[in-house]
């Protein structure tokens, strides 16, 4: 495998490297024909993430052909190579990836100004492929926003914050802090933001529901569509149901698939129309 990223495509990479470090501690790499897949999941498998770099991301990208392999690795190691984005930005001019099986480690070389190389060999453990199960274009209600009216309403909670409800109708968009249950609601603080209908690019309802689904992953999506400019789209079904956000253009797609709580919990339902 031979990837060659240029540009400020570097940036890209190291962002949704980033994003995926907020689900879970391990990286799992599959080179493929439509792609270079990343992908990681929480200890709990209840938060799962996946960006598929098409091949016109990268100015080079070679794979032998019927390549069957797929690797995990430790993620921070990963992170260290694209640790500090206003040095990526400033003077990396492309990052080469390749792979080696024989010594079981993966090269990332970064060639900056002047003729500078920095190169990273990181080791990784052979794995079965990782992928999760999901189907966003039948679910019930769909919503697509652009990242800074989403980043505005996350930016109302604490970052401790584990939970926020989601509670959809054929206007409105309810965002709330998750309270488990009545007797800690009497002491604790409820913030809730409502946006309107015109606030999204796309907003269609077919179920009024209420969702709860972790914050920190929905603030790793987050992290890299606001970095980039991308639009979310949000897929919401039933509570229980998983939770689905994405995001795409032309040369890539990511995918992060939340679980959400089976019990609904939504405060003054009866009266939201």
């Amino acid at each position: 495998m031979q990837c060659v990223v240029t540009g400020g495509n570097v940036k890209v990479l190291g962002k949704a490297l980033h994003s995926l470090s907020r689900i879970g501690d391990e990286l799992y790499v599959e080179p493929q024909e439509d792609g270079l897949a990343l992908r990681s999941v929480n200890s709990s498998r209840s938060a799962y993430a996946c960006f598929l770099f098409a091949p016109l991301f990268f100015s080079r990208y070679s794979i032998p052909s019927g390549l069957n392999f797929s690797c995990k690795m430790a993620i921070k190691s990963v992170l260290t190579v694209f640790r500090s984005f206003a040095t990526l930005e400033k003077t990396v001019e492309k990052c080469h990836i390749s792979l080696d099986e024989q010594k079981d480690r993966i090269t990332f070389t970064l060639h900056c100004k002047h003729g500078l190389l920095k190169t990273h060999n990181l080791s990784y453990q052979d794995s079965e492929s990782l992928e999760a199960v999901f189907d966003k274009d039948n679910c019930a209600n769909v919503f697509r926003a652009q990242p800074r009216v989403l980043v505005d309403t996350v930016v109302h909670f604490p970052t401790s914050l584990e939970e926020v409800t989601v509670t959809v109708s054929d206007e409105r968009m309810w965002v709330r802090n998750h309270v488990e249950d009545d007797a800690e609601r009497s002491k604790a603080m409820l913030t809730e933001l409502c946006l309107a209908a015109d606030e999204f690019d796309h907003f269609a309802v077919k179920s009024h529901n209420s969702i709860t689904f972790c914050l920190k992953e929905f603030r790793g999506l987050l992290l890299f569509a606001e970095s980039t400019g991308l639009p979310v789209s949000m897929y919401l079904d039933e509570p229980g149901s998983p939770m689905v956000l994405s995001v795409t253009d032309s040369v890539l797609e990511g995918n992060f698939v939340l679980a959400t709580l089976s019990d609904d919990h939504s405060l003054h339902k009866s009266n939201r129309g």
